[in-house]
């Protein structure tokens, strides 16, 4: 797990440094902070075999691509130098990047105070990432390597969890924090099933592959009552439905000490299934599985109070994060962090964090 993480000279921010818990939700208006974090934890993470064999941070990877050092620089830096430093529960590591304007790879400067002075990035063999941009519905998916599959690889835009779950959705879930609905049923298909059905009541993913030509084919069925529809093709189904089936594999199958990034789970997710999303980003981290999700949804967050107010998740395992501009100090980007309460109740609002449904409805009195 990533206990800290602190930056220096890159893009937004002169210096940050955040403190994550189990359950990360970092949030804010459009351009203040909150991807740059996530591709901080993303570059080192795309790095790890570059800066142990050649000594260089990889700009672009496959996670993230950031153009050129000229990109990643804060514009207002006093050195020449970028900083990322991240602290485990086993290991501190503080890695010192040269800056160079034009390439894509930063040498490597100075490492302080890693675990037996070896360039490691250790807890990168646990990440796991899913972007914005996921899979969206198509006739036919390309499949991976199943190795790759089997170790849980599905790719930044979560194409391969199609895959994966048609290979390995009869494996038992591991962590039985999330079991939901029949909890009889423990296999990654059969959650899988209970909390996209929560989401889009009834429907039930059919997969197929085709080993010749590479390519795996998903189609939905939907149960009404006792009966069992047609299978339809993803094109024909509800966007959404596709869109969020790789966040809900990731989730459902990960492992205790797994560290998963997300972006925006929420995309084309009417807002009960949004809340269903965060009782599920709850239920995962509180079976020892840490989740970083940089959201815009107010849904997510009361899922997870909600899992808190009802003792399936301890407020200590939660951190908000709300990224601003402070105008009074030269518009430097910070961040301010509510706590929770046992009870789902936050000891702040700032201004502009979840608060436009009270602007509105201030309005329409």
């Amino acid at each position: 797990m990533i206990k800290e993480l602190a930056l220096k000279n890159f893009k937004c921010f002169d210096e940050m440094r955040l403190e994550f818990s189990g359950v990360n939700i970092l949030t804010g208006l459009n351009g203040m902070g909150k991807s740059t974090v996530m591709q901080s934890i993303l570059l080192l993470g795309q790095s790890q075999k570059s800066i142990m064999s050649e000594h260089v941070l990889s700009l672009k990877g496959k996670y993230v691509d950031l153009g050129v050092g000229q990109d990643i620089l804060f514009e207002k830096a006093e050195k020449d130098e970028i900083g990322i430093c991240v602290r485990t529960e086993d290991t501190e590591e503080r890695y010192f990047f040269a800056y160079q304007p034009e390439t894509d790879v930063l040498p490597l400067k100075a490492v302080e105070n890693a675990a037996d002075k070896a360039l490691s990035v250790v807890w990168a063999n646990r990440l796991q990432y899913l972007s914005a941009y996921r899979i969206e519905p198509q006739f036919l998916y390309r499949i991976e390597n199943d190795k790759e599959v089997a170790e849980r690889y599905f790719a930044k835009n979560g194409e391969f969890a199609i895959q994966y779950l048609k290979l390995h959705g009869g494996d038992e879930v591991i962590n039985h924090a999330i079991l939901a609905g029949n909890t009889d049923k423990k296999t990654i298909a059969d959650q899988v099933k209970a909390w996209l059905d929560m989401i889009s009541p009834g429907v039930s993913p059919v997969i197929s592959i085709n080993m010749s030509s590479r390519t795996a084919e998903l189609k939905y069925e939907y149960i009404e009552g006792r009966e069992k529809t047609n299978s339809y093709k993803s094109v024909n189904v509800g966007f959404g439905v596709t869109y969020v089936l790789p966040v809900i594999v990731a989730l459902v199958s990960a492992k205790s000490g797994d560290i998963i990034l997300i972006e925006n789970p929420e995309a084309h997710i009417h807002p009960k299934g949004q809340r269903i999303l965060g009782e599920l980003l709850a239920a995962v981290g509180a079976g020892g599985v840490q989740v970083i999700v940089e959201t815009h949804s107010d849904h997510v967050l009361n899922g997870i109070r909600v899992a808190v107010k009802k003792r399936r998740l301890d407020p200590e395992k939660t951190g908000f994060f709300y990224f601003y501009k402070d105008i009074d100090d030269s518009f430097k980007h910070k961040v301010i962090c509510p706590v929770l309460d046992e009870n789902g109740r936050l000891n702040e609002w700032p201004e502009g964090f979840f608060d436009e449904w009270d602007n509105a409805l201030l309005e329409l009195l």
